[in-house]
């Protein structure tokens, strides 16, 4: 089980390769593994998709740059 320190969710217009318009939504989490480890992940895809139609990153962080990028984002 993971516990999430920063979820972040947002929906923006874009148009796919064709030129077809539609939504775009995305997540950035932040979140602490049961090992202590932090991660990053990153989710995209098109507005109330499945998750087997969105596309899935995922980056370890160290503590510095999880503590950065809550730092950074608290002071915008």
């Amino acid at each position: 089980m993971s516990d999430d320190l920063l979820s972040i969710h947002e929906s923006w217009p874009g148009t796919t390769i064709d030129g077809t318009p539609g939504l775009v939504s995305g997540s950035l989490t932040v979140s602490r593994a049961a090992g202590g480890e932090f991660l990053l992940n990153l989710a995209v895809g098109p507005d109330g998709a499945a998750p087997e139609e969105c596309d899935y990153v995922e980056f370890p962080l160290s503590a510095d740059h999880a503590k950065a990028l809550r730092d950074a984002l608290a002071s915008s």
